[in-house]
């Protein structure tokens, strides 16, 4: 897979300053699918050709992840609309009301068994913070999205993310890192509990190989915990504390250096937080707002002053065991926000306030990374909130990470959306829309 640090085959821009956060979807022609915040689609060849556009328009936003099945992309929408959109000609199939509403988390769809299986929120809350969190499961027929069941976790969930080996059930974590394994019928197989409910993550969990990998923190001052558990019973297999907060999912796989061998690769880091003059959006009266502008441009050029020092790492463990094969501390991250979120705040803020682009975010708000990929040749991608995709391979099996093997590209914007690879195509997406695809054999 691709050298990142020779660039792109090519690259494509959204135009309209939409957030995106979901991951590019690839078809079988190798087709790239993008979907923004806002609601508009895109389909481009593999060579960059723009095929077609879909925007959702008064169906709502789009906070989560299609899903490609057969012949249509799947979007579900803030207001609760389940759309089929047909990926040939880019029109719309069928929408279906399903819920009153869906939250802002990136949530990934579950098509398994004819069913898509998503998360959304039921009952809608009373109190308007915990609007970024679904409470319910909801299971619709994949054909036109009629009702079959649905599914009340204890807790809430957050960037919904299940995984199943199409067996007749699945499994899929809640927001304080409560692992469950349902049937594709409903009913609740088993339930793993963290050690303290009170703890939260943006992350989500991964099956391989008979194993749950499920990330989660702990504490007041929240650490990472990877935890993991036998598919079939429940049964906690091994635990590894981590030295910062766990926010993203693993990835599975062979790495290089230790052929042979399954390994998981983990990025860490505290999630970034809200630009300076969001914050102060949120705590003071709107009048004196403008007053605080030009602390806001002093943030753009010195970020540095107006924020600490976050530490942040990948590391790689056994699979079976979860013994570290190496641990890579990356130079700490100091900025107030993700990069692209404070340059871009007041801009996308007025166009969702004078209606030139209602469906948008001001921010994008991602994790401290994206969730990373292995490729086949033992490489670990992991893209992070500074704007820069981060490859990584032990080759000479030291268990350790040396400077030479670590190359990165900086792409622009922060990263919610992990990358999408397919046979000779590699493709990352920033939180600005900037998407580069690199070609190989």
């Amino acid at each position: 897979m691709p050298d990142i640090t020779k660039g792109p085959s090519w690259t494509w821009q959204e135009k309209f300053g939409d957030i995106v956060r979901a991951t590019p979807l690839i078809d079988r022609q190798k087709n790239i699918y993008v979907t923004t915040v806002a609601g508009r689609s895109y389909k481009l060849s593999a060579e960059g050709q723009l095929i077609w556009t879909h925007y959702t328009d008064s169906k709502g936003s789009v906070p989560g992840v299609g899903s490609l099945w057969d012949s249509v992309m799947l979007l579900l929408t803030r207001k609760g609309f389940l759309i089929a959109i047909d990926i040939d000609t880019g029109t719309e199939r069928w929408a279906r009301k399903i819920a009153e509403q869906v939250a802002t988390a990136t949530d990934c769809a579950l098509l398994t068994q004819g069913l898509i299986i998503v998360s959304v929120m039921d009952p809608v809350p009373l109190v308007p913070q915990q609007v970024i969190e679904n409470s319910r499961l909801m299971a619709l027929s994949i054909e036109d999205g009629s009702f079959r069941w649905s599914f009340a976790p204890y807790r809430p969930t957050f960037n919904f993310q299940a995984a199943t080996v199409h067996d007749g059930s699945f499994v899929f974590q809640d927001r304080t890192g409560g692992v469950y394994r349902l049937s594709t019928d409903g009913k609740l197989l088993w339930y793993a509990k963290t050690p303290d409910r009170e703890s939260s993550t943006t992350a989500a969990l991964v099956l391989h190989q008979g194993r749950v990998f499920a990330v989660s923190n702990v504490g007041q001052e929240p650490a990472g915990l990877l935890h993991v558990y036998d598919y079939e019973d429940g049964h906690h297999l091994w635990t590894q504390e981590l030295p910062h907060e766990g926010n993203q999912a693993v990835a599975v796989g062979e790495l290089a250096g230790s052929p042979g061998k399954t390994s998981l690769i983990l990025g860490m880091g505290k999630n970034p937080g809200l630009p300076l003059i969001a914050r102060i959006a949120l705590s003071l009266p709107t009048i004196v707002i403008p007053l605080f502008l030009p602390f806001h441009l002093l943030s753009l050029s010195f970020p540095s002053v107006f924020a600490k020092k976050e530490r942040r790492a990948i590391f790689a463990v056994d699979a079976a065991s979860g013994a570290v094969r190496w641990y890579h501390e990356m130079d700490p991250y100091v900025r107030p926000a993700a990069a692209g979120d404070s340059e871009n705040v007041l801009a996308r803020f007025r166009a969702t306030q004078n209606g030139s682009n209602p469906n948008n975010e001001p921010v994008c708000l991602p994790d401290a990374n994206a969730q990373p990929v292995i490729d086949g040749a033992g490489t670990a991608f992991v893209p992070f909130q500074d704007g820069k995709i981060y490859a990584l391979r032990d080759d000479n099996s030291d268990g350790k990470i040396s400077p030479e093997e670590v190359k990165e590209r900086l792409v622009g914007a922060g990263f919610q959306a992990s990358p999408a690879m397919a046979p000779g195509l590699f493709a990352v997406i920033d939180c600005s829309g900037r998407l580069e695809v690199f070609l190989g054999p």
